[in-house]
């Protein structure tokens, strides 16, 4: 099996602190599902060191491409390069293409995308240094401070939120993201509830799974409902685990066609193709696009506590897990014949590329 190495010779940045024991236990559910899917799957670990080589030394059908770093210097996972070396094997695999998983790494490049398509995101505003001014746009708005390229919540504190005007507790966490991160993104904190969308497939036929609400416990401070790095990776916490996944999420007819619509819009602004998941707020004004999440986590469990949020929807859909498993195998082969019409027609071997299954 193609898995996370704990041996990675490089460490990533600021608090990306990566679970190991959590995620063994993640990789054995995954396997099981993929047998349980009828497919003969084996893995093997990869880092940025040496996923060329583990890839060259593939026999298999499929690649069950779980890779979702940002590459060396951000968190120094591999995420391209994972998906390069595949390529360069010629083999078919499950996820996003190239271009989409690079657009998906930079959160700036994304706004960018998004501005250009007409989707709605918070105002926002990248900072050349901790001391730059910020635009009049951003001034008398709460503020929420992270960094540009970073997964898994890394970098995200319930202090990351800035009430308005509050310039001592913006420089502050400004400072703290430079020195761990190298630059700040600063957007408009919108105060609504946490809407995600997974999307299956790519283009115009992507199928958008029924949108999921994150409902945030009483550990959470009253207008600071986010997942932060704690909530998703910190025992000790009380943030950790302390909310609920809804799916369907309760919306009326209109929100959730306006949810969807603005889902596939921004999926679509960024070529989105296998794949992700589309991170939003919901407020008075509508739906705001955070992020769409390329590669987006897989771990699964039987209860929301130990279930991400793609599989978690899949579930609503009336996808069962093994299923969902099954119909991105087969995502993956159509892609590849529609690239390469010689390609076998018969796939039951899987083997799956895990660099670091993130709660994204």
């Amino acid at each position: 099996m193609l898995c996370c190495d704990p041996a990675s010779p490089l460490k990533a940045r600021g608090d990306e602190d990566f679970d190991y024991e959590h995620a063994e236990a993640a990789d054995r559910a995954f396997l099981r599902a993929l047998e349980d899917a009828g497919f003969e799957a084996s893995w093997h670990p990869v880092h940025l060191a040496n996923v060329d080589a583990v890839v060259d030394a593939l026999e298999c059908d499929v690649v069950f491409n779980l890779c979702d770093g940002s590459g060396q210097g951000i968190d120094n996972y591999p995420g391209i390069e994972a998906i390069d070396a595949i390529e360069r094997r010629g083999l078919p695999y499950t996820g996003s293409r190239r271009e989409p998983y690079r657009t998906s790494i930079s959160k700036v490049t994304m706004k960018t995308r998004f501005a250009a398509a007409g989707v709605p995101t918070p105002k926002w505003q990248l900072l050349a240094s901790p001391d730059e001014p910020l635009l009049d746009d951003l001034r008398g708005v709460p503020l929420f401070v992270k960094p540009h390229d970073a997964g898994g919540s890394a970098g995200v504190h319930l202090s990351s939120i800035i009430a308005a005007d509050d310039e001592v507790a913006l420089r502050a966490r400004v400072g703290e993201i430079f020195r761990d991160y190298g630059s700040a993104l600063v957007e408009e904190y919108v105060d609504g509830r946490e809407i995600t969308v997974g999307l299956l497939g790519s283009g115009e036929r992507a199928k958008a799974l029924p949108p999921l609400e994150v409902r945030f416990g009483d550990a959470f401070p009253p207008g600071k409902g986010i997942r932060t790095h704690e909530t998703k990776w910190d025992t000790s916490s009380p943030l950790y685990g302390s909310f609920e996944l809804l799916c369907p999420a309760p919306l009326t007819l209109a929100e959730t066609r306006r949810v969807l619509r603005v889902a596939r819009d921004a999926y679509r602004a960024i070529d989105g193709a296998g794949y992700g998941r589309v991170d939003m707020r919901l407020d008075h004004r509508g739906p705001f696009v955070l992020e769409v999440n390329m590669n987006c986590s897989l771990e699964y469990g039987e209860s929301s506590a130990d279930c991400a949020m793609y599989p978690f929807a899949a579930q609503a859909a009336g996808l069962a897990f093994p299923e969902l498993l099954r119909r991105l195998v087969e995502d993956a082969k159509r892609f590849h014949r529609a690239s390469t019409p010689a390609a076998a027609k018969k796939t039951r071997r899987v083997v799956s590329l895990d660099a670091r299954r993130r709660r994204r």
